[in-house]
C-alpha cells in the first residue's frame, strides 16, 4: 500500500520489515563487471546462489554465494559444465538442479545437481528432448518439469525428470501456443506455467501472452486457468512461497520495459492475482531472484538504464494486502543512537508484544520491560516493533560501539 509523506517520515527508513517496501542490499561482488542478464539463481538455507548468465555479451560459468546473515557475497569454484546463458535452476532441501540454455551456438539439454553440503556438482542424465533456451523449469514432489522454450523455433513439449531414478519421460504438450521465456512456479503438487513470447504474427505484431495453465502430475492433465489480469509479459523472474506463486518484473506486451517493475501474487485456491509493491525503477529484462526465509531478493537483469549488478529485497512476511494500519504518533525511544541500553516512554503493558528486530528481519530481543540491554548486539540499524491489537507501531534505532 502507498504511504503518505508524513507517515513515511515518521517511520523513517523502515523498508522491508513493516512498510512493505523494497530495500537495497549488497550488490554482486565485482560491481559493474559482474552485471549480467539471465543469471541462474536459487537458495538453500540462509544462502542465495547465482551462476552463469550473460556477462559483457559472453556466456559465463562463474558461481557465487550470498550470505543473508552478513549481507556479503563470496566466490565459489566455477560451474563445471559449459559456460551458458538462458538457463534455469531450482532447489529443494540441500540440493539444486541446473540445466539447459545456450553455450556458443549450441542449445543445451543437460542437467546438473549441486549438493550444498559437499559443494560438489554431478552431471545427471541428459533430456532426450531437443536442447533449448528459455524453458520452464519447475520442481514438484521429487520431479522436475521442463518444457516450452526455443531453439530454431518456439516449443510446446513437456518433459518430466524423476530425481530418484535419474530418468526422463515425455508428457502431453502444453495445450496453448508454443512459446519461450514463460513465467512458472510449483505450488504443492501442481506445476503452473504461462505468459511468455510466441512467434511474431504475419502482420508483424508481437505475440506476448497472458494465458495461464496448470499441470497436475497425478493425472498428467493440463487445465487452462484465468488469464493474467495485467498486460502480457515475458522474461521476468518467478518463485513460490507459502502456498502462493509470484511473478516479478520482465518486459510488457510490447517486449520492452514497463514503467514499473510489477510484482504479482497468485492464489491457487481462487485462481486470482493480486498486484503487490513494484520494485524501484523500470521493469527488468531477464533478472534473477531467490527467496530466503520470507524475503525475496531480486538482482541483475537489463533495466532501462543499464545492465545491472545490484540486489534489492522485499519482506513477504508482511502481507501487502493486510488491513493493519500504522500509527502516526511516534513513541520516544532514548538514547538513540545507543551503545548500552535503550528505553522507551510507553507503558509496556499496553502492548501485546514488543520486539527488537535487526536489519535482516530477525528478532534479536523480546522485551518484558521498558528497557533493553544492547551491549552484546553488533552495531547497526534495528527496529523496535510495538504490537497492539491489529496495529503495529515501529521505531528505528541505531546501535553504535
Amino acid at each position: 500500500m502507498k504511504k503518505n509523506l508524513l507517515l513515511f517520515s515518521l517511520l523513517l527508513s523502515l523498508t522491508s520489515l513493516m512498510a512493505q517496501e523494497w530495500e537495497s542490499v549488497a550488490s554482486l561482488p565485482g560491481g559493474s563487471s559482474d552485471a549480467r542478464h539471465h543469471p541462474v539463481t536459487f537458495s538453500i538455507g540462509d544462502y542465495g546462489y547465482l551462476l552463469t548468465g550473460s556477462v559483457n555479451g559472453d556466456a559465463a560459468n562463474d558461481f557465487m554465494r550470498y550470505n543473508s546473515l552478513t549481507d556479503t557475497w563470496e566466490a565459489l569454484p566455477d560451474f563445471p559444465g559449459f559456460a551458458r546463458s538462458f538457463s534455469y535452476g531450482t532447489s529443494r532441501g540441500t540440493k539444486a538442479y541446473v540445466g539447459f540454455g545456450r553455450s556458443g551456438d549450441f542449445a543445451l539439454n543437460d542437467l546438473w545437481e549441486y549438493d550444498s553440503e559437499t559443494e560438489q556438482w554431478t552431471e545427471l542424465a541428459e533430456c532426450p528432448c531437443a536442447g533449448r533456451l528459455h524453458p520452464a523449469f519447475i520442481q514438484v514432489n521429487g520431479k522436475i518439469y521442463v518444457g516450452l522454450g526455443n531453439n530454431s523455433s518456439n516449443l510446446q513439449d513437456w518433459w518430466e525428470y524423476d530425481i530418484s531414478t535419474d530418468t526422463w519421460s515425455q508428457k502431453d504438450n502444453l495445450p496453448g501456443p508454443s512459446r519461450h521465456h514463460p513465467f512458472y512456479f510449483g505450488i504443492g503438487d501442481i506445476a503452473y506455467v504461462g505468459f511468455g513470447h510466441g512467434n511474431n504474427s504475419p502482420n508483424g505484431s508481437l505475440n506476448i501472452y497472458n494465458d495461464f495453465y496448470q499441470f497436475d502430475p497425478a493425472t498428467d492433465e493440463w487445465i487452462q486457468l484465468n488469464d493474467f489480469p495485467g498486460e502480457g509479459r515475458v522474461a521476468g523472474t518467478q518463485f513460490d512461497l507459502n502456498g502462493k506463486g509470484y511473478v516479478l518484473s520482465g518486459d510488457g506486451d510490447d517486449h520492452s520495459f514497463m514503467e514499473e517493475g510489477e510484482f504479482w501474487e497468485y492464489e491457487p485456491s481462487t485462481d486470482e492475482w493480486t498486484q503487490m509493491t513494484s520494485h524501484p525503477g523500470s521493469s527488468r529484462w531477464a533478472p534473477g531472484s531467490f527467496v530466503i526465509d520470507e524475503f525475496v531478493y531480486l538482482m541483475c537483469g537489463l533495466s532501462d538504464v543499464r545492465l545491472e549488478s545490484d540486489m534489492m529485497r522485499f519482506d513477504l512476511g508482511s502481507d501487502v494486502t493486510s488491513t493493519t494500519e500504522f500509527t502516526e504518533t511516534a513513541i520516544r525511544v532514548f538514547p538513540n543512537p545507543a551503545s548500552n541500553q535503550i528505553s522507551f516512554t510507553e507503558d509496556i503493558s499496553t502492548f501485546s508484544a514488543v520486539r527488537l528486530v535487526n536489519n535482516f528481519g530477525q528478532v534479536v530481543r523480546t522485551l518484558t520491560t521498558n528497557q533493553v540491554d544492547v551491549r552484546a548486539l553488533p552495531a547497526g540499524l534495528y527496529y523496535l516493533q510495538f504490537f497492539q491489537e491489529e496495529e503495529v507501531r515501529v521505531e528505528k534505532v541505531t546501535i553504535v560501539k
